[in-house]
């Protein structure tokens, strides 16, 4: 089975990533979420959607988000940081308490940044040393800016 790090350890992957809109929808799928929005009576229950790059968040404003386990944002380059907002938007604006999982070509660096964002979830893809990568998951004891755990700046909590 799959591994991916979640919530700081690494632990078997029980998503199945449906990355082509094409693909048989199972119960444990992680499906298109342009898909889910257009086919939502065929398809059924699923574990949870992806955005893509372009999607943005508007799409699922009015929608009961607590229906998904989780909800993945992929990355399809490193430098492409529209996922970014995507977490802190799911967070912040439509109150996502369920888990938030990076799908892609992001890379070990940037997991420190992706947690502040509101990610705890992370499936690398399959060249990424993920016993590396979790070196990594929390680089730094203390941010001066607020994020998505910690709201309020440095200056505020003391």
């Amino acid at each position: 089975m799959p591994k991916l790090i979640k919530n700081g350890e690494i632990v078997d992957n029980t998503y199945v990533w449906l990355k082509d809109s094409e693909q048989d929808v199972v119960a444990n799928a992680i499906v298109p979420a342009k898909k889910w929005l257009d086919e939502q009576d065929q398809i059924g229950e699923v574990a949870g959607i992806w955005l893509d790059a372009g999607d943005g968040v508007e799409s699922l404003q009015g929608i009961d988000l607590s229906q998904f386990a989780v909800i993945g944002i992929y990355f399809p380059v490193f430098v492409d940081g529209r996922g970014f907002s995507y977490a802190r938007l799911l967070k912040e604006r439509l109150n996502y308490q369920g888990e938030i999982r990076a799908l892609g070509h992001f890379i070990p660096d940037q997991l420190g940044y992706l947690l502040r964002v509101g990610f705890n979830s992370f499936q690398f893809n399959e060249d990424v040393d993920l016993e590396k990568a979790l070196a990594l998951h929390k680089p730094f004891s203390v941010a001066y800016q607020g994020d998505t755990a910690e709201p309020k700046p440095m200056f505020l909590r003391r």
